[in-house]
């Protein structure tokens, strides 16, 4: 079986889930591109963000498929819903392949699956319950930690408070940098390793397995988990 995973994100997840897939049972190796794969391999590539993702990448990544007959076994994209509707998105994504490969009259011979993070990777890492004070922080934190409650209630569910001026995305991202930031935990986009730790891994895998928080991590989560 051999995967190709694209994605929107070009720096934190990209980074991160190598490893969650490897903690999930996953024994595939990842090569560099389409021409190294051989038995049980995958290629993980970035969208360059969403707009490059749902129209010429995604393009080009369908392309390179066809080229390569017998290559790929699926084609897994994962992006963020950012503002829209998860569902919303993922028909969106879905209802593109498939008018891209009927436009292009393509006989395809590998099978995809759209994955949306609601509403972005950083709503599921603020899952680790572990993070969230016992007791109300002083700080940089505390306006977040006296907003909303990620221990108790579902981080997807999460919006922006009226007095804030961002996307959902964007402060569900300040929301974990802050939190971590208390905790003493550095985290941005470009150093984002320790979520890749099996032990921050497997808190998120708790928090699915006794809620049903999270769902969208939980939909990934299942499709590939063999442990």
């Amino acid at each position: 079986m051999n995967y190709y995973f694209l994605l929107e994100d070009e720096k934190s997840s990209i980074k991160v889930l190598p490893n969650w897939l490897e903690y999930m049972g996953i024994k595939n190796i990842r090569v560099q591109d389409i021409t190294y794969l051989t038995d049980n391999c995958y290629v993980m590539q970035s969208g360059q963000g969403v707009t490059q993702l749902i129209t010429r990448v995604l393009f080009q990544t369908i392309d390179t498929i066809i080229q390569n007959p017998g290559k790929v076994d699926e084609l897994i994209v994962i992006l963020d819903s950012e503002e829209y509707d998860a569902l919303s998105r993922k028909n969106q994504v879905n209802s593109i392949i498939e008018k891209y490969i009927k436009d292009k009259d393509y006989h395809i011979d590998f099978t995809y699956k759209v994955f949306v993070c609601n509403h972005c990777f950083e709503t599921w890492l603020l899952g680790n319950r572990s993070l969230f004070p016992e007791e109300r922080p002083s700080g940089d934190f505390q306006k977040y930690y006296d907003s909303y409650n990620v221990k108790d209630s579902d981080p997807e569910m999460m919006t922006v408070p009226q007095n804030v001026q961002e996307t959902i995305a964007s402060y569900h991202f300040h929301y974990l940098h802050e939190m971590c930031r208390y905790n003493k935990i550095r985290y941005s986009k470009k150093k984002p390793m320790i979520m890749a730790k099996e032990e921050y891994f497997n808190q998120l895998k708790i928090r699915i397995e006794s809620t049903h928080h999270l769902r969208s991590f939980f939909e990934f989560y299942s499709y590939f988990n063999q442990t």
